[in-house]
């Protein structure tokens, strides 16, 4: 049994790197991370950083540079793909996120440049590109949006692991190809078929609050019938062979990968509130809370791909994802008002069923210069909540018991066809294409008890959209390449609410503009410019009622949606400097500038109900700018001891800033925008046969201005993160990993001050903790 990297296909030792023919403008390519989160290191490192490749195109000898019109280097996908992209993109293959020691989407979401991914209590994760709301942030699964995400999430797999990712790409700037969003677009490219016979295996046991929990997955990949001999030495995949292959070279097998998984997740949290109110009928209240869930979750995700002929491939693939939370959520206080001492007793109770299901097929066809790429997906997403409170609040004038119930049923449906044609034959490239996607939400929702109890009544909403998009590229004078696109998008949301109806059309025009000039072989200067739009998400157009858990207060406000918000749009500004550290490394410092009309803030007001509610809001209009900084490359330099030669270091650092141009909030930050992000990850990656790995990851996250309405003020504390894990590969055996995640044992603290319809404020600190959590791995791949 030979033993591979169980998180990459390309292990730490040396492995073939793939070839690519570029220009002698830019050899290779790179990567972006960073080696401190200090953005004046970063910008030293791109004006006087050597290269650690073993050669570099200054090695070459004056005559033979003058005389070659292209040149052939070795280097890693990943690192030419962010050299040579149209727009400001940062690329994390396999490779990356073994070295980053990621076991799954959130590790490796956490380390990437300019991202800021927060969790739940409920093990959601919420993901921020340059500090803006997370529905600023679009995240897509093979270039396609995936619904069935839960309130709070954008991810309907927030558990995805590592072993299933094949890339991810991060878009800074938007292109005409993507229908983009105001803070970025994330794009994770899940794992291919192969023709090599693959088969991992890996048990998990999570360990938090003195409880256990199990994890299994399982992955098989591999020929459907007999390959050639040379596909299987080589491990080539099946979707990245050429048509064009040699006469004698055998025909390519159908491929099929399989992967699954079934665990146990415990998710939660500790926290603490102090509420003070002044005013009419003055009072104080402390009280801890805990959040305990148990997910239980399977999903199966199973692919096919071959070719239909010499000129055709098909790659047919499928989501089944089946999911039961049961929650519990305690909270005890003490506290004071006029008539004397309060205490108080609230348990909440939960459980909810989630299926998922989508299938999806592209098919290519290879035409004479060119290539047309064509896709059609259909997916279904229902999740059932049930919740029962009992809240029992005593003082000296007695005691009450005051139970509520909340039902909701929620029935998502989308299907989407998209088609694209590039040219193949030019290294300028050209593409165009066109999409149609119809994406329409049903939720029927009752509330009993003491939450004003209603009958069961149905709300809907739904979203329709069609693109026609065109992008071209010119080569200008001193080695510059222009990119220049056109993006045509049709909109119309509609809504049900209160037996009314609400419909809103647009029709949105984005170009975009994309230069990049080479300064030498490593260096780069990179401009973009464009404009571009997002539309609202399904579920913050339901005019309906989530109530919080605990303690309904400014800090713990009931969710409710608003079936009037419109589309933001932004006039969007990048411009960067890029180096290639050699062909593994790069570094990069990217400065950003967005001028954004109709800014969705989510507003915590109390509208006169008696009852915090936090509802999306277009609050005006904004300027958000900042500088980024990444950097990646190995810890030991030429000369440096053996020691440091297999680890990697990479860090990234943001600065932010914003300021509401309009709205109530004129001349202050657009709400929850972070000031500052940054992450600092050293590792030493996974071996090929035999030995140790290990390494830890450092997050911090800048304060947050909560300045979301008239009356109401705040601030989000700054935050720090630290995990870490170290695990040995058994030779002909396996792997065994330990991972210990918020070392730190960190907390997250708000502070706000809130004013009432009758005019009473609400002065309240709260914390959040998610305690150490300890993963233990087991697996082996053959």
């Amino acid at each position: 049994m030979g033993f591979q990297s169980p998180l990459s296909l390309c292990p730490s030792s040396p492995c073939p790197p793939s070839t690519a023919s570029v220009r002698t403008e830019g050899p290779g390519g790179r990567h972006g991370w960073g080696v401190v989160p200090a953005l004046p290191v970063i910008a030293l490192v791109l004006c006087v950083a050597p290269t650690v490749s073993a050669q570099t195109a200054e090695d070459r000898s004056g005559a033979e540079s003058r005389q070659l019109e292209s040149v052939t280097v070795r280097a890693r996908r990943s690192v030419a793909e962010r050299f040579f992209a149209a727009g400001s993109m940062v690329i994390v293959d396999r490779q990356d996120i073994e070295q980053m020691g990621a076991d799954s989407i959130g590790d490796a979401l956490r380390q990437l440049p300019g991202v800021q991914v927060t969790g739940g209590g409920n093990g959601n994760l919420e993901i921020r590109m340059r500090g803006l709301d997370p529905s600023a942030t679009r995240i897509l699964i093979d270039g396609e949006q995936l619904g069935g995400a839960r309130q709070g999430s954008q991810l309907p797999l927030d558990q995805l692991p590592a072993d299933m990712i094949e890339r991810i790409e991060v878009l800074r700037a938007p292109t005409a190809q993507y229908a983009g969003a105001t803070g970025g677009t994330i794009n994770i490219v899940l794992r291919q078929a192969s023709v090599k016979r693959e088969t991992h295996v890996r048990l998990t046991n999570q360990r938090v609050w003195g409880q256990d929990a199990l994890q299994g997955f399982f992955s098989r990949t591999g020929p459907l019938s007999a390959p050639p001999v040379d596909l299987v030495q080589s491990g080539t995949k099946a979707d990245a062979l050429t048509p064009d292959a040699a006469p004698s070279r055998p025909p390519e097998p159908w491929t099929y990968l399989v992967t699954g998984s079934v665990y146990d997740r415990l998710t939660g949290s500790n926290g603490q509130r102090d509420t003070v109110v002044t005013g009419l009928n003055p009072a104080r209240s402390q009280s801890d809370e805990t959040q305990r869930n148990r997910n239980a979750e399977w999903f199966l995700v199973p692919r096919i791909s071959g070719r239909l002929g010499p000129v055709d491939q098909l790659n047919i693939r499928s989501v089944l994802l089946g999911n039961h939370v049961n929650g519990r959520f305690d909270s005890a206080g003490t506290g004071s008002d006029s008539s004397g001492a309060t205490s108080s007793r609230i348990v909440d109770q939960s459980a909810s069923e989630r299926s998922f299901f989508q299938l999806r097929g592209d098919w290519t066809r290879r035409l004479s210069g060119s290539r047309l790429e064509t896709s059609l997906s259909g997916q279904a997403n229902r999740e059932k909540i049930e919740r029962h409170r009992e809240q029992t609040l005593a003082s000296t004038l007695g005691s009450t018991l005051t139970p509520s119930d909340f039902l909701d049923d929620r029935r998502e449906r989308a299907w989407t066809l998209s088609t694209k044609l590039s040219g193949t034959e030019d290294a300028l490239l050209w593409m165009g294409g066109a999409e149609a996607e119809d994406r329409r939400l049903n939720v029927d929702t009752a509330y009993g008890g003491s939450l004003s109890p209603t009958l069961p009544f149905a709300l809907g909403a739904r979203i329709r959209r069609q693109a026609l998009w065109a992008q071209n590229e010119w080569e200008l004078p001193a080695r510059t390449t222009l990119t220049a696109g056109l993006r045509l998008e049709n909109v119309e949301t509609m809504s049900d609410y209160a037996g009314l109806s609400a419909t809103d059309r647009r029709r949105f025009l984005q170009p975009s503009l994309h230069v990049r000039t080479p300064i030498d072989p490593q260096l780069q200067l990179r401009f973009n410019l464009a404009r571009v739009s997002r539309n609202p998400a399904l579920l913050d157009l339901l005019d309906r009622r989530v109530p919080s858990q605990g303690v309904n207060a400014p800090n713990n406000p009931d969710l409710a949606g608003n079936p009037l918000l419109r589309p933001e749009s932004s006039l969007t500004l990048d411009a960067g400097l890029e180096r290639q550290l050699g062909t593994q490394g790069q570094t990069g410092l990217n400065l950003f500038v967005r001028q954004i009309s109709d800014v969705v803030a989510r507003r915590v007001t109390d509208g006169g109900t008696l009852r915090w509610t936090q509802r999306p809001e277009n609050v005006g209009n904004a300027t958000a700018w900042g500088v980024e900084g990444d950097v990646k490359t190995a810890l030991g330099w030429p000369g440096a001891l053996d020691w440091g030669r297999d680890w990697t270091v990479s860090a990234n650092a943001s600065l932010l800033q914003s300021r509401m141009t309009s709205g109530d909030s004129l001349g202050q930050r657009i709400p929850g925008q972070a000031r500052y992000l940054a992450s600092l990850n050293i590792a030493r990656p996974t071996p090929k046969m035999a030995g140790w790995y290990g390494g830890s990851a450092l997050s911090l996250t800048g304060p947050a201005d909560l300045n979301s309405a008239p009356g109401s003020s705040g601030r989000d504390r700054a935050s720090l993160s630290l995990d870490a894990h170290i695990g040995q590969v058994v030779a002909d055996m396996g792997y065994w990993r330990l991972t210990v995640y918020n070392l730190s044992n960190a907390r997250r603290v708000r502070e706000r001050s809130d004013t009432d319809a009758s005019g009473r404020v609400y002065t309240e600190q709260s914390s959040l903790r998610w305690t150490p959590r300890i993963f233990l791995t087991l697996g082996t791949r053959f």
